[in-house]
């Protein structure tokens, strides 16, 4: 059951309609990003944002990183087996890795690691399920053993989390961050942007390609735009469908190219507070989900790209049915039969947005006009990515949120368990946590996926998520720009694995 070593890290043609050549040294990469704010952080272990995701992928590796199809792959981990009963790993590490200050990875590096990531109740904490740091310990130079309370069967989809699991070394400092990445740091302006030099010492040879990457935060995609055609940045994202078609409307030598990933498992779904009136009615919650129409939703927000959801995440999952729940369809009269059932006849809320996914403020306003056939009047409030997140996420009864793809198991622990860290809809349910607890515990595939499915009927019938789409990620590179592919994962850039890019420029 050990997984094995991953890829040989060869030089590659690029596919995904971005032409072909091969990779090079050299080129520095100007990344006009979008999502950032003045919380930016470069701590390995507790990203928010889009740029601080971007960042930190240049700087910090994990053990297991999430390829393009949404699997775990290996990356400083050279293997990773459970015994029996999936209440020990063992974890053997890569040779000749070392961090940035020269220092060689071990398996204390990977402990500490961890250990922070609990200790400070970082996100990636609910991804270590039942990990018993005292208990966990170093066999040899190379190998550690992490030992845990409760049989953890899913530690690998935990660990292909690899955003909130980057490792660093004993005695870290956020503010002098050192890691193992592909890039070094040069300088960093919260906000504004970040400079990161190729290190020439990275374990995954010849990788980096790049010598330099600086990344730009950008407010808006009119800026962004403007500046991939003016030649200002190399590359941009999460653009919406409308700006994709008016790139894919130029010609010439010098037209960007666009990377579409149109099918993936990244959300932007409506966050119910299932705790405050009027989403603690289970009538009411439902009234909304089929209050909107979803195919028209994709078409206004992303001009037809990306794919109609049904409440429920997880869809790359190896365990995720869609015909375990019909597809929801607008029903109009569905709704306002049960808002008068739930004594809401005239509902009035107001939905709190802001530009921090694909499509996300456009989605709000289509919604507000779609909900409107059913009586309801939603007032949108636009907030800017700095004050939203130091005042609303997490707090308002109702507004939306941004997942990237994750496993499904892994998900629930840090959205929809009680007193998970990122639950914006509050949801709590003790038969729904306990099927979780048991979903962790057993080890047998089959009879997880049951539980798994019972656990996504619960998210159907009475979640406080309305997911009406997984968005489609757009991108767009300069044509000297290359290994930039499409992914499942919903994150922009290729889950932003910049050591995978080159120029010919």
């Amino acid at each position: 059951m050990a997984l094995g070593v991953g890829g040989s890290g060869v030089l590659a043609g690029c596919g995904g309609g971005t032409g072909s050549t091969t990779a090079v040294h050299g080129g520095v990469l100007r990344f006009g990003a979008q999502g950032g704010a003045s919380t930016d952080s470069l701590d390995a272990n507790n990203v928010l944002t889009n740029t601080d995701y971007a960042r930190a992928s240049q700087l910090y590796d994990p053990l297991v990183r999430m390829d393009d199809r949404g699997r775990p792959q290996l990356a400083l981990a050279e293997a990773i087996a459970p015994n029996q009963r999936a209440t020990e790993w063992t974890i053997r590490l890569r040779d000749g890795v070392v961090f940035h200050d020269g220092k060689p990875l071990t398996p204390q590096d990977v402990l500490f690691t961890f250990d922070r990531i609990i200790t400070h109740n970082f996100p990636g904490r609910y991804s270590l399920g039942t990990l018993d740091i005292g208990a966990s310990k170093v066999v040899d130079p190379h190998t550690l053993q992490l030992s845990f309370s409760s049989p953890y069967a899913t530690l690998l989809d935990g660990l292909a989390a690899h955003w909130y699991l980057y490792i660093v070394p004993v005695g870290y400092d956020p503010k002098r961050p050192v890691g193992t990445g592909p890039f070094k740091l040069v300088g960093f302006v919260p906000g504004q942007q970040s400079v990161m030099a190729r290190n020439p010492d990275y374990w995954d040879q010849p990788k980096p390609y790049l010598e330099q990457v600086i990344t730009i935060n950008v407010a808006d995609e009119t800026t962004q735009i403007a500046g991939l055609s003016s030649g200002q940045f190399d590359a941009i994202d999460y653009l919406s469908g409308a700006s994709a078609r008016v790139l894919a409307s130029l010609e010439g030598s010098g037209t960007p190219k666009l990377i579409i990933s149109n099918t993936t498992g990244g959300w932007a779904p409506f966050t119910m507070r299932v705790d405050r009136t009027p989403f603690s009615d289970v009538r009411v919650r439902t009234a909304l989900k089929l209050a909107i129409d979803r195919p028209a939703m994709i078409e206004s927000v992303f001009q037809g790209y990306g794919q109609v959801g049904n409440d429920v995440f997880g869809i790359f999952d190896k365990a995720y049915d869609p015909d375990l729940f019909p597809q929801r369809h607008q029903d109009l009269e569905q709704a306002k039969s049960l808002l008068n059932a739930a004594g809401y006849a005239d509902l009035g809320i107001e939905l709190i947005t802001t530009a921090n996914a694909p499509g996300e403020t456009l989605a709000a306003n289509v919604f507000a006009n779609q909900v409107g056939g059913a009586g309801i009047r939603t007032s949108v409030v636009n907030q800017p990515v700095t004050p939203y997140f130091a005042n609303s996420y997490l707090k308002v009864p109702f507004s939306q949120d941004y997942w990237p793809f994750w496993p499904y198991l892994t998900n629930v622990s840090v959205d929809t368990i009680t007193g998970a860290p990122f639950s914006a809809t509050h949801f709590s349910d003790s038969r729904y946590d306990n099927l979780y607890t048991e979903a962790l515990s057993t080890t047998d595939a089959r009879l997880r996926t049951e539980i798994v499915h019972e656990m996504m009927k619960i998210d159907f019938e009475e979640g406080g998520n309305i997911i009406p789409y997984f968005f489609p990620v757009i991108d767009a590179v300069a044509p000297h720009l290359y290994g930039v592919e499409p992914t499942v994962t919903g994150q922009a850039m290729r889950t932003f694995q910049f050591q995978e890019f080159w120029m010919t420029k």
